[in-house]
């Protein structure tokens, strides 16, 4: 009986640890036509398409035209896009111009701003971006969209910044954290990053002080598939490369959350990153982070 009953015992972990990867994501069946005030991971994955034609680096013949289809979609949703264009000093050292894309929705109140944040740039060489950071600039595009069709009218104002020059040294975060007036008005960002294809979106705090008050608000906010663990962001640390995040905490002392996902990680900044690649439940995990 006893090898028997290793087994079983086998068995039910296995399950059980499957069961609790798949419940820890949404699940994405077709949605083109769910209501127009709900988060649609088909109407994201649109953008994903369009952004991920071709590598959009910085120079790269792709890179404008990237911008103007992210002007031409923030234009459609009613807002007022503008560019910040600039010659900036990296992380890396690397001066480049970076341009970035800024949009505000103003709120009711006069407190803080909430920054929505990722970048549009690719990775120079040969990634077509469309999860580093195609995903990141679908998820706020469709989330924006289904926020603007509900009528709601934020309390906060709400900033939406897409860096440029994030794959050169995190140069178009540097550019706003430090050269805009709007960023001494950010009170709290929501970088939208990628390190994959797939797999569930984990929670990281960029903080420089104590992270309670940011765990009880993330609380409050009810996300329906929360996933985050203090080992994940000590794994974080040890990594060769940042997010536009870290510009915000070191240069600005602005707190944020990173949602950032890192599942097909062979995906990563090579020409693997395309559409077809990206998963629809991961996309839609993002969207589910957002729009609360």
């Amino acid at each position: 009986m006893k090898p028997t009953t290793a087994v079983i015992t086998l068995l039910l972990l296995l399950g059980l640890g499957y069961w609790s990867f798949e419940g820890s994501m949404p699940s994405a069946p077709p949605d083109a036509d769910i209501a127009e005030t709900a988060f649609s991971t088909d109407r994201a994955m649109k953008h994903v398409t369009e952004i991920s034609k071709a590598p959009h680096a910085v120079g790269f013949p792709a890179h404008s035209t990237v911008r103007t289809y992210i002007m031409k979609s923030l234009k459609n949703l009613g807002l007022r896009p503008e560019l910040q264009s600039a010659y900036i000093s990296g992380d890396k050292g690397t001066v480049t111009r970076a341009t970035n894309i800024l949009a505000r929705i103003p709120g009711t109140g006069s407190g803080k701003a909430l920054l929505l944040l990722t970048h549009y740039d690719s990775q120079p060489h040969s990634s077509h971006g469309a999860s580093d950071a195609g995903s990141g600039v679908a998820t706020i595009l469709e989330g924006l969209r289904a926020y603007k069709a509900s009528g709601k009218q934020p309390l906060n104002d709400i900033i939406v910044l897409f860096t440029d020059a994030e794959e050169l040294g995190l140069n178009g975060a540097e550019l706003f954290v430090n050269r805009h007036a709007w960023a001494n008005e950010v009170g709290l960002a929501l970088n939208f990053e990628a390190r994959g294809s797939g797999g569930p979106s984990y929670m990281l705090i960029e903080t420089n002080r104590g992270n309670q008050k940011m765990i009880e608000g993330f609380k409050k906010a009810h996300p329906e598939y929360p996933v985050a663990n203090s080992l994940a962001y000590s794994i974080y640390k040890m990594l060769p490369n940042d997010t536009d995040l870290t510009v915000f905490r070191e240069d600005g002392d602005i707190e944020g959350f990173n949602f950032a996902f890192i599942d097909d990680h062979f995906d990563y900044h090579t020409a693997m990153d395309i559409q077809p690649r990206l998963d629809r439940e991961t996309l839609a995990h993002q969207g589910s982070y957002l729009m609360p």
